[in-house]
């Protein structure tokens, strides 16, 4: 009997080993499957909703920021392409600096208080223009397209993406004095959530402004 029980005890404990073994292997495999399972659930469409619902609340609550950009306006004559620091902060004071080119570089734009206020630092030259609605009608301003999409009706609001960057889209713009511009997109970086660049088109789809965001800070 004791020599059975030894023979049955050691078969008993191959037994577990076996089923122990098993287990793991399931488990590696169940873990593979739900990050397998997470990953295309994140690029589908059940999870985007939710993705595209954080990215317009973080850039609806984006309320003040420093940025170097790159402005190229193409018209129907010609080309023109500026380097700018701008400056935007919570308590609606604006600040817009022409580093390039050297024709117009130093000539600062500020806006306060409704008062808008254009500086040639090469000239000390200052003129003021008081009640000026400047910012809700500039599109060069982060701000402003932010303003636009908070007011836009949601037919005329779109959010999509694609491999590397979320479009946030403005359909129909209004708020331009220049009544050419019908569409704006912004691009963000989907690991940074930080723009990358803006594209203002046309009734004829063509982009008549493109801005790209070398730096910018979100505060």
């Amino acid at each position: 009997m004791s020599l059975l029980k030894k023979i049955f005890t050691k078969d008993r404990m191959k037994i577990l080993i076996i089923i122990f073994i098993v287990l793991i292997i399931l488990s590696i495999i169940t873990l593979i499957f739900l990050k397998n399972n997470y990953k295309n659930i994140n690029l589908g469409n059940n999870n985007l909703n939710k993705t595209l619902d954080e990215v317009e609340k973080y850039i609806c609550n984006i309320s003040s920021y420093d940025a170097l950009i790159e402005v190229t306006i193409n018209s129907n004559k010609n080309t023109n392409k500026y380097i700018m620091k701008q400056k935007h902060s919570e308590n609606n004071e604006d600040e817009q600096e022409i580093l390039e080119p050297k024709n117009v570089e130093g000539v600062k734009i500020i806006y306060k208080n409704n008062t808008l206020e254009i500086q040639n630092t090469k000239l000390q030259l200052i003129k003021s223009f008081n009640n000026y609605p400047y910012i809700t009608d500039n599109c060069l301003w982060l701000n402003s397209f932010i303003s636009e999409y908070k007011e836009a009706s949601t037919n005329n609001k779109i959010i999509s993406e694609n491999e590397e960057e979320i479009i946030i889209t403005i359909k129909n713009s209004k708020n331009e004095s220049t009544k050419d511009i019908k569409q704006k997109e912004l691009y963000l970086n989907k690991k940074t959530g930080k723009p990358t660049k803006m594209l203002i088109k046309n009734t004829n789809n063509q982009t008549i402004i493109y801005i790209l965001y070398n730096e910018i800070t979100i505060n």
